[in-house]
């Protein structure tokens, strides 16, 4: 077979089979379940967590859509993702504390109102054991959720929206929410004395200082 011939032959396969694959994709987002509606091909509500794992089945109802591992001081954890009431910007994410001989022990809980575009690592409660912090967008809002760790469970400590946060580490560690609407910013810090977080400062927003 001539050289241009084969490789015409060659181009045509390739092109049918990325054809294909484009077919089924379109298919499988068009299907609208909960699969299709967190999976990375279709980019409805994926889930920006950057330990996202394949390698995690855990069973439950409902099924867990999105799975991450994140090691934290020296432990393994999955954070598996499920929906409310099928609602794929309501999730609940349960904690699993992943043991050496591939058991999974539930050791909390946190749920999130919106889509989750970044999970991090960071010292925000003075414990000894780093805090999980969610950021999600809902709506014209930014969130944070903060998971803490203490005393082997996972829970909950801090939730709050704005139009933009940031994490800061100076002059102490503190969530710094502005908003638009009422034009200020407000910092918040773990308090030891009461094992929450506090509004420690609060100011006008000179918006682009």
């Amino acid at each position: 077979m001539p050289i241009k011939t084969l490789a015409t032959v060659m181009l045509a396969a390739l092109f049918s089979i990325f054809a294909a694959a484009q077919d089924n994709s379109s298919e499988f987002c068009s299907s609208r379940t909960t699969e299709a509606y967190h999976s990375p091909k279709c980019d409805w509500f994926v889930v920006h967590d950057p330990q996202r794992v394949d390698d995690v089945k855990i069973p439950h109802r409902p099924a867990y859509h999105t799975y991450s591992r994140w090691v934290v001081d020296g432990q393994t954890y999955i954070l598996a993702y499920r929906d409310v009431d099928q609602q794929p910007q309501e999730m609940m994410v349960d904690v699993y504390l992943e043991g050496s001989s591939g058991g999974y022990k539930l050791v909390g809980s946190i749920r999130i109102a919106g889509v989750v575009n970044g999970v991090s690592i960071e010292k925000l409660t003075g414990s000894l054991i780093p805090d999980i912090v969610f950021r999600v967008e809902s709506g014209q809002l930014q969130y944070v959720d903060v998971l803490r760790f203490a005393e082997g469970k996972a829970k909950e400590v801090f939730w709050y929206g704005a139009s933009e946060l940031e994490i800061t580490t100076q002059p102490k560690a503190m969530i710094v929410a502005r908003s638009k609407l009422s034009n200020v910013v407000e910092e918040f810090a773990w308090d030891p004395r009461t094992n929450r977080f506090a509004k420690i400062r609060e100011y006008a927003w000179h918006k682009g200082s």
